[in-house]
């Protein structure tokens, strides 16, 4: 759809990400105007924990541009529901030869009635990478997710929901019966995802022989780990999760994970990412 000016984010974010890093990066409008074409002025921005001010967002944009350097943005998964989307991208800047600077950006927005983006809460990470797009295969705006299964009838009294119901009831299941040692490890696992359920953690790709041993390693030191859901998007059948967790409960083990995921045709999950705080540990 031609609208005759660049996409806000709610008409296509995808659009809007690629838009708004071209004119942040390469134009030549005022960074003032650049930021509240796209973006309210008074949102709240949330970076690796960190509440970012609207001098230091500025600031940021004014560093990049005087590079004068070129870049590319991959954009890897959007995923919109209503007024929330949430977003995995990277930006890579040219170093020597194929090598670049690759930033990747996990993120949750909340859009706003005009459109634009009211808030944000996301990861960001810099570290040298080939270039190109990685083994992930581009975003395409003109594919639609798929249709989404049926939705399932309403639970009986006392039943438990399946995941494919609710990717918050499926997080919080699958931690709390993941350490249980009333539950064998096995069952554990492929109650909520398919048998080559493929995890992604922290950019490592575990098969279900992994995710297991991870399992009983963490049982056998006795852990648990509670989640607080904050956030949940669903388009077709791919979900995007905003939460919380801490290893035994403990606030000073308490780290922000933001989840992507697809639900297969049975309502199980057959592929999941979980992106880290990359400052997690650090302080």
């Amino acid at each position: 759809m031609s609208t005759g000016h660049p996409p806000t984010a709610a008409e296509d974010f995808a659009g809007y990400l690629r838009a708004y890093h071209a004119d942040a990066f390469d134009g030549t409008d005022p960074y003032e105007d650049v930021w509240t074409r796209y973006h309210l002025p008074d949102g709240e921005h949330r970076v690796n924990g960190r509440l970012l001010d609207e001098k230091r967002i500025l600031g940021g944009i004014r560093s990049r541009r005087s590079l004068g350097a070129p870049y590319e943005l991959y954009i890897h998964e959007v995923i919109v529901d209503g007024r929330g989307a949430a977003a995995r991208y990277t930006i890579g800047t040219p170093m020597l030869w194929k090598v670049q600077s690759a930033t990747h950006v996990t993120l949750f927005a909340e859009l706003a009635e005009d459109g634009r983006v009211a808030s944000t809460t996301g990861f960001s990470s810099s570290r040298p990478g080939w270039s190109g797009p990685g083994d992930e295969d581009p975003f395409d705006a003109g594919a639609r997710p798929a249709p989404g299964l049926t939705p399932a009838a309403p639970p009986e009294a006392g039943a438990e929901p399946t995941p494919a119901q609710d990717p918050a009831h499926y997080l919080r299941a699958y931690y709390t019966a993941g350490y249980d040692v009333g539950v064998p490890v096995a069952e554990a696992h492929d109650r909520f995802h398919t048998p080559d359920a493929q995890h992604h953690v922290g950019g490592r790709l575990m098969q279900r022989s992994a995710v297991l041993k991870a399992l009983e390693e963490g049982r056998k030191h006795g852990h648990s780990y509670p989640v607080e859901v904050h956030r949940t998007l669903r388009e077709g059948n791919r979900f995007a999760a905003r939460y919380t967790t801490s290893r035994d409960g403990k606030p000073a083990k308490r780290q922000d994970i933001l989840s992507f995921g697809e639900f297969a045709d049975d309502g199980r999950v057959k592929q999941v990412r979980f992106v880290l705080d990359p400052g997690y540990g650090t302080a």
